[in-house]
């Protein structure tokens, strides 16, 4: 259980980066007059795919917690 919270805490930062490094292109390259580094529909796609991403791991996190919590209560 523990090392499935790990896991999704590595996803949560992992996916936060790539969104962030996504939106960055898509405000410079957005305002840019100059050519793109990469094109606007695929910045936008990866920007989606980090936020799903991130979801996924959050949702994981939440189930681990509950799991853990049932667990304590079990023990206890």
């Amino acid at each position: 259980m523990i090392q499935a919270m790990n896991s999704a805490l590595q996803g949560l930062s992992m996916n936060q980066s790539r969104w962030e490094l996504h939106a960055s292109r898509i405000a410079r390259d957005g305002a840019a007059a100059t050519r793109p580094s990469m094109p606007l529909a695929t910045a936008i796609v990866g920007a989606r795919s980090a936020q799903r991403g991130y979801e996924a791991n959050l949702a994981v996190l939440e189930t681990a917690d509950e799991m853990l919590g049932s667990l304590i209560d079990v023990l206890a």
